[in-house]
């Protein structure tokens, strides 16, 4: 063990030392000592303390910095659960990894042991971008407790004619924020000290890029919310979740920063995680018509053709209820869950899960388990029904684990299944058609980071009646 150590150490060191030549170095010697210190004291306790969970070996210093996936990383994590079992670990830089394929574990860590892990990691891309101000992103403490979502939030009506500002200003951060919280995309996110290195330093392109991307982060917390202050002070506001808290004449500054990015991260996660799940039914509805025309009978017999389904028809429409099931576990919104971080030590089957290390569970690998869910990239709403049903998606961490799951739950379940429901009874989707009469491709798979949503595909979506065309307009015409 000593020798082993003392040539990782070495080997470690050779690697610093041909960086701080590559410098000068009264630039980078506080950066050496500091990167030296942290590579002996973990090279030091990985020998003295339990092991940690299985995994690819990697190399001295920076572990498995190669091994790690481009992109889609919750296949490569499933294809490695195949070899290293539920839980597994890899390093990055020093940096552990605990990649959790079993949800029965995810459960004993994130849940029963909750307390443990309620904590966020600190990815310094995305505190440099200005995303550690939302609460999906706060580190544990006191402040941890779509149109819809515009709607409840800031009281503002979209636009629907036109591509709306305020939904394509969403699209753009969250869209950013998925790219730079992707598990070991930054380098500065597993050495935190690089974010001092200035901007013009060769390699700190991550460094402008976190610049723009903050722009965008600032836009997404004050432009809706200059919206709400400018309609109350002309008298012209809707209530909401934000002019609810602003009428107090006296809010302190550190009320209004409470404000602005708690309705921020309800805005961001609302407009984006509903979006995605409502996009795949249209992709499910081209692919598969034969479950778009079971719904249709169903939604024909239970409500009829001549209004829209509501609310109140949910417990008569147990196959609907299936179809957005079926979204949650086929395309998952959140294929990694969002990390956690242990608190403190803990151990799990003889093996350590260390303090500071970042908890992923795959909640891909999860739902797409042929053990537990039959053809699981077959989109099949069936297998939510009948006496022995399969797990429900939010059981297995659709919306996240113990203390950190989503507040936001109930109301993203709600709008996923009216958007759902009133899709079904309104249109007829099916596969796009060339002239050469050749159908387009519909791939069931997803872009890339920590929110997903279908990759781009065309299909053609028409009104099921005239009299239902009309039944829309009316409704849209009348809502809030």
């Amino acid at each position: 063990m000593e020798r082993s150590l003392r040539i990782s150490l070495v080997g470690g060191l050779r690697f610093l030392s041909i960086l701080r030549n590559m410098f000068t170095p009264t630039a980078v010697d506080g950066l050496f000592a500091a990167a030296a210190l942290s590579l002996c004291y973990h090279l030091y306790a990985r020998t003295v303390a339990l092991p940690l969970p299985p995994g690819p070996k990697g190399w001295p210093l920076i572990g498995n910095v190669f091994d790690m996936p481009k992109s889609h990383a919750w296949k490569t994590f499933a294809r490695w659960g195949e070899i290293y079992g539920g839980i597994m670990s890899i390093t990055l830089m020093g940096q552990p990894f605990v990649i959790v394929n079993s949800p029965t574990i995810a459960t004993e860590l994130l849940d029963k042991r909750g307390t443990l892990y309620a904590d966020r990691p600190t990815l310094e891309m995305a505190n440099m971008s200005g995303w550690d101000r939302v609460l999906s992103s706060a580190r544990y403490g006191t402040q941890t407790a779509g149109a819809m979502v515009l709607h409840l939030t800031y009281g503002y009506k979209i636009k629907e004619q036109e591509n709306d500002p305020l939904v394509d200003l969403a699209d753009k951060a969250l869209g950013e924020f998925s790219e730079i919280t992707r598990p070991g995309a930054f380098l500065v996110d597993v050495i935190p000290i690089l974010k001092y290195i200035p901007s013009w330093f060769p390699g700190a392109g991550f460094k402008r890029l976190a610049k723009m991307y903050t722009k965008s982060c600032d836009d997404l917390a004050e432009v809706p919310l200059a919206y709400v202050k400018e309609q109350m002070a002309n008298g012209q506001h809707t209530e909401s979740y934000a002019s609810n808290l602003l009428r107090d004449r006296e809010i302190s500054a550190d009320r209004l920063y409470e404000i602005k990015w708690s309705a921020a991260s309800f805005y961001g996660a609302g407009a984006d995680t509903t979006v995605s799940v409502v996009t795949a039914y249209f992709l499910a509805a081209a692919k598969y018509p034969e479950v778009q025309a079971k719904a249709q009978a169903e939604i024909d017999a239970v409500v009829g053709q001549h209004r829209l389904p509501t609310f109140e028809d949910r417990d008569s429409l147990p196959y609907i209820d299936a179809i957005c099931k079926e979204l949650y576990r086929w395309l998952p919104i959140v294929p990694l869950a969002v990390p956690h971080r242990a608190m403190a030590d803990d151990v799990y089957e003889g093996y350590l899960i260390p303090k500071g290390a970042l908890v992923i569970a795959n909640v891909w690998k999860f739902l797409h388990d042929p053990a537990v869910y039959a053809d699981p990239f077959v989109f099949n709403p069936d297998r939510f029904l009948g006496p022995n049903p399969a797990p429900h998606p939010t059981d297995v961490g659709v919306f996240g684990f113990g203390r950190r799951v989503c507040p936001g739950t109930h109301l993203a379940d709600i709008s996923v299944w009216i958007n759902v429901a009133k899709a079904v009874a309104g249109l007829t989707i099916t596969h796009t058609v060339d002239a050469e009469g050749k159908k387009s491709e519909l791939l069931a798979d997803t872009t890339d980071g920590i929110i997903t949503r279908p990759i781009p595909f065309m299909c053609t979506v028409a009104p099921r009646s005239t009299h239902i065309l009309q039944l829309v307009l009316d409704a849209t015409a009348e809502a809030p």
